[in-house]
């Protein structure tokens, strides 16, 4: 994993934690064949994470300071295998060809669901921090199902501290917990 310093930021952007980005691409099982959508790709750090395991990221946000800090750490992480598209996540990954997504952040959660569930997609991860959130991804994907099809819905909350040195000694400094889902049809 790389170093959350190491990554180029601008304020406002928001950036994967580090150890956050280490579960969560263990949750998306990247082989080297694979195709992933990186919806809501903030600062680009999953993107450049997921672009150094597999075939190729389609990175997608609709603000144009994430699309410019993601091509930064593109840039500077050397990474050739992803296509950068400003534009909201509902009008452009119904026309992409991928196997996997990957949700780090969108305001229309159901509806991009609902179009991967169309495109029949059999893997995918989201990270969010809004619990009303988790609970609707989780009633949307047990809908997914259909009479004869093996799924799996996991659902995993972590929550990371890092420690910080004080006078007496060292305390540990808590961010904000994550919760990430992850449903893979067999």
């Amino acid at each position: 994993m790389i170093k959350d310093d190491d990554f180029f930021r601008i304020d406002g952007v928001p950036i994967t934690k580090e150890e956050i980005r280490a579960v969560s691409i263990g949750k998306l099982q990247l082989n080297h064949n694979d195709v992933v959508v990186d919806i809501g790709c903030g600062s680009g750090g999953m993107t450049v994470e997921m672009a150094r395991r597999c075939k190729f990221v389609y990175a997608v946000d609709n603000s144009e300071d994430a699309i410019t800090t993601t091509k930064k750490n593109l840039d500077k992480f050397n990474i050739k295998n992803c296509e950068l598209i400003k534009g909201n996540a509902e009008d452009v990954i119904y026309n992409l060809e991928f196997n996997k997504a990957f949700i780090g952040g969108t305001k229309n959660i159901d509806i991009i669901l609902n179009i991967l569930k169309e495109k029949n997609i059999k893997h995918i991860v989201v990270n969010t921090i809004v619990l009303e959130n988790a609970v609707k991804i989780i009633k949307i994907m047990n809908n997914f199902k259909n009479d004869n099809e093996i799924y799996d819905i996991d659902i995993v909350n972590i929550s990371v501290s890092y420690g910080k040195k004080i006078n007496t000694g060292h305390m540990m400094m808590a961010r904000n917990p994550i919760t990430i889902i992850t449903y893979r049809k067999k």
